[in-house]
């Protein structure tokens, strides 16, 4: 089985499973395999080059053509010899029927041309290769695009959980400290600094809003469906990821879409050079007339020739040596595409080692900030801090859960671009149906 079947069978199953589960990375990216405008022109893409495949095979076999026509004549068509040539007087004659029909039917094959029609074939083929290849890249690259707007959504959704539970808790404290300042206790200022800080999280919140409408809309772009950006599921982590630089210069698309590119100048070249190559062809036409002054009205003629161009002001050899510097070219680009491959996969597992122990450090934090902050509450009861310290404890708090929570999803998206910058499409796809 080929592997582009293989491919095909791993997307049909993607897509029958993809109502499981609504709005996880998973299912989004299935959505995106059946709905992103780019993947489907990619398909179309793949399907035109299979196409021109098939259309090549015409190279190989005869072609046949058939002309019919009638002639009319408003005069008869006469032919004139001048007195004195062959008598005293002058001779006409007829020399055409003045009404007829013929037809023709002829077979034309190329019976050799030095690899000119082999060149066509295989960049035909090589094409199809590059076709599917760049169907290839065009879904990881909208894999990784989904995967970055993804991520900051969630960080958004966080930070929207995580200013809520701040403004919920400061007007649960403004009304305290309301009730605190009737009876005496605190002063009108602290009223004043709770309130400010409920209004500027308000704010926040108003800002926050928008900015989730405008991930929504993203996302929608990407995966071809409207997304509740407030309902997105945290990331999957993705465990081991220490062998992936070396599977990157395996797996990864551009390699192999430059070799190819490759093998398609010198095919060029090839090609070319068969153009300054004779060629040896054949010819059988049948021909039938209904003019009388033709003898023979049905004829059969064959033919076998040999043609080829003797100067065309050094045209092709100039395209040919551009074609082979070309296939020269492509190999330098696959030497450095290697090198950047290597460096950006390993500069995202750097990023993702950080990133780990950044989590460990914030969830710390986060502890600290619950903890400061259920301390501070009770102490504001018995009045031991003012307004200022319980104000700077719900912040903290909020802060210290929005910080975790959008370097968890960091870390997480990090491991999961490692795995999509260097699995096998085939494998990152059947991974994700999983």
């Amino acid at each position: 089985m080929s592997k582009r079947w293989v491919l095909h069978g791993l997307l049909i199953g993607l897509l029958a499973v993809s109502q499981i589960h609504a709005e996880d990375f998973s299912a989004l990216f299935r959505k995106s395999l059946e709905n992103n405008l780019q993947i489907k022109a990619s398909r179309l893409d793949e399907s035109a080059a299979e196409l021109t495949v098939k259309s090549s095979r015409s190279a190989y076999l005869p072609s046949i053509n058939v002309q019919a026509f009638r002639i009319g004549f408003d005069k008869p068509v006469e032919s004139y010899i001048p007195a004195g040539f062959f008598g005293p007087e002058s001779l006409i004659f007829p020399v055409m029927e003045q009404n007829y029909s013929q037809a023709t039917v002829s077979l034309d094959y190329l019976l050799f041309d030095f690899g000119g029609r082999s060149s066509l074939r295989g960049l035909a083929k090589k094409g199809a290769a590059a076709s599917q290849l760049e169907m290839l890249s065009t879904i990881r690259s909208t894999g990784l695009d989904l995967l970055d707007v993804y991520t900051s959504s969630r960080q958004l959704q966080e930070k929207e959980k995580a200013l809520e539970t701040a403004s919920s808790a400061s007007i649960a404290h403004l009304e305290q400290v309301k009730k605190f300042h009737e009876e005496g206790l605190v002063a009108a200022s602290d009223v004043y600094r709770l309130q400010a800080l409920v209004a500027k999280i308000d704010a926040q919140l108003a800002m926050l809003k928008a900015d989730i409408g405008s991930a929504g809309r993203a996302l929608e772009r990407l995966t071809g469906e409207k997304v509740n950006v407030s309902k997105l599921s945290p990331l999957p982590e993705v465990g081991d990821v220490s062998t992936c630089p070396e599977k990157a210069l395996q797996n990864r698309e551009e390699m192999d879409l430059l070799a190819v590119q490759g093998d398609m100048h010198k095919l060029k070249a090839a090609g070319i050079r068969s153009t300054l190559l004779p060629k040896v062809f054949a010819r059988v036409q049948y021909t039938n007339t209904t003019d009388n002054f033709v003898y023979n009205q049905s004829n059969t003629s064959f033919l076998v020739g040999v043609k080829f161009k003797l100067f065309d002001g050094f045209n092709a050899h100039y395209r040919r040596h551009s074609e082979l510097l070309k296939a020269k070219e492509a190999k330098l680009q696959q030497d450095d595409t290697r090198r950047l491959i290597e460096l950006q996969v390993r500069r995202e597992l750097d990023q993702f080692n950080a990133l780990a122990e950044k989590v460990e450090a914030l969830q710390r934090r986060q502890k600290a900030a619950e903890e400061n902050y259920r301390v501070a509450k009770l102490q504001f009861d018995e009045h031991l801090i003012s307004s200022v310290d319980l104000a700077d404890a719900i912040t903290l708090r909020a802060e210290a859960e929005a910080e975790f929570h959008a370097a968890q999803d960091g870390w997480r998206a990090s491991g999961l671009r490692v795995k999509l910058l260097s699995e096998s499409m085939e494998d990152a796809l059947s991974w994700l149906k999983n």
